[in-house]
């Protein structure tokens, strides 16, 4: 069971660099607050709860597609590792 568990954690690792960590987490945070305001707004003004569900739910869903896959333009500011000086 365990050689199982670690062939799903090697597919589901993404890489990303530390630069588009920081804008990745910024546009998960602007999209689910926008997206959590809309949400409200319309639930409230339709006074349906299913609709602010249906509305959260798209924008979450949004925001997956746009952050959770590793694409290329997330891994284009590598960093570049100090190469040790001394060898044994």
């Amino acid at each position: 069971m365990s050689e199982l568990l670690q062939e799903i954690q090697k597919k589901l690792v993404f890489p990303i660099d530390f630069a588009s960590q920081r804008k990745t987490d910024q546009l998960v945070f602007r999209t689910l607050f926008f997206g959590t305001v809309t949400a409200s707004l319309i639930g409230f003004f339709t006074q349906s709860l299913l609709n602010l569900i249906i509305c959260f739910g798209v924008t979450f869903a949004l925001c997956l597609v746009a952050v959770l896959p590793s694409y290329h333009a997330y891994n284009k500011q590598r960093p570049e590792w100090v190469k040790p000086k001394i060898r044994a």
